[in-house]
């Protein structure tokens, strides 16, 4: 529960004191049987049940949990520290595949919980992207250099944005979908019917086409043809694609991008959101690559720019690792034995 008024957190539960203020609610939060004695003993005082205040405003379940023990202690610290350990080392092989010894084990380290926080708060912008008001979503970034977009707008230029899994990406097509207009995203559909259902009923809400990544072309194609722009995440693990560097390593890339580009003539826009807080983002729209005026180097300009593309994901991403995913197996096309050890 919680008593409006002054805040004061709950010492015992940090996940009430982090819900309290993820709704935005100040007052005393209370749990188990405070909670329960209070309830019962003041029942026309105003008050909030956390649980319902977060199923009323996104329309999602929530669930209180903990786990308690009086022996056993060895065996159960074991078992959390298993409960994620398979990313985690994921993420160390990754760390260890491009920096090898150059930067220190400390340093890995810290890098996958900024890695870890980073992705918390991501999750959180697809859960509260869902139902929340248009200026409300925009007041949670700030935007540099938006002026690319708005020229490229303005010249009628089809546009490409590409981006990774970094920072705040469930954030950035919604941003500049509603800033922009009407954005089509390639996406691998999920696992979960009642998960995809919910996902494509946000996007849509928030002017987004979901593509299938199985047809991405066909899709990309007719979202021009709608005069709409298109979106693609470039940085996943593909088993087919054209071998290019990225990170450092030679490995495989979708060349998507490239090739509808160099069909369209159009504009290609890469977009990272950075985290600075909770809820609070800069959206960092970078130099666009103009097909129509790039002087190409080499007959192969599908490879030559896509290659230019991932050196604009390396070079954000080594500039601070510390908010892409690094929790998936992105070399396992070249370098799959790096990660035998994890599994």
């Amino acid at each position: 529960l919680l008593i409006p008024g002054i805040q004061e957190s709950d010492f015992q539960s940090q996940t009430s004191n982090a819900l309290a203020k993820v709704l935005g609610l100040k007052g005393k939060v209370l749990i188990g049987d405070k909670a329960l004695r209070f309830f019962h003993d003041n029942q026309n005082l105003e008050k909030y049940d956390l649980a319902k205040e977060w199923k009323n405003k996104y329309n999602l379940p929530f669930v209180f949990a903990v786990l308690c023990f009086n022996k056993n202690k060895i065996r159960l610290e074991k078992l959390t520290k298993k409960f994620n350990k398979k990313h985690i080392k994921v993420a160390r092989a990754n760390l260890d595949f491009v920096y090898g010894n150059s930067i220190s084990e400390d340093r890995k380290n810290e890098i996958i919980y900024n890695s870890y926080k980073s992705l918390v708060f991501n999750m959180y912008e697809f859960i509260e992207n869902q139902n929340i008001e248009k200026e409300d979503l925009l007041k949670k970034a700030n935007i540099l250099n938006k002026e690319i977009i708005e020229n490229a707008i303005k010249e009628n230029r089809k546009i490409v944005y590409i981006s990774a899994h970094y920072g705040g990406w469930e954030l950035t097509v919604p941003y500049i979908a509603l800033m922009f207009g009407d954005v089509a995203i390639v996406n691998r559909r999920m696992n979960n019917p009642y998960m995809q259902k919910k996902y494509e009923k946000a996007r849509s809400k928030n002017h987004i086409t979901m593509l299938e990544k199985e047809s991405a072309a066909k899709g990309m194609i007719k979202a021009f043809k709608e005069n709409k722009t298109v979106c693609v995440v470039i940085d996943q693990y593909l088993n087919s694609g054209i071998d290019i560097e990225f990170l450092g390593k030679i490995t495989k890339a979708t060349d998507s991008t490239s090739r509808i580009a160099l069909k369209f003539d159009a504009v290609i826009i890469p977009i990272f959101t950075l985290c600075n807080d909770f809820r609070d983002w800069t959206i960092k729209v970078c130099e666009p690559i103009d097909v129509k005026t790039y002087e190409f180097k080499s007959e192969d300009k599908i490879k030559e720019l896509t290659q230019i593309q991932n050196d604009i994901l390396s070079k954000q991403i080594l500039e601070k690792p510390d908010f892409w995913l690094w929790q998936h197996k992105r070399f396992k096309d070249v370098e799959n034995d790096i990660y035998k050890k994890e599994d």
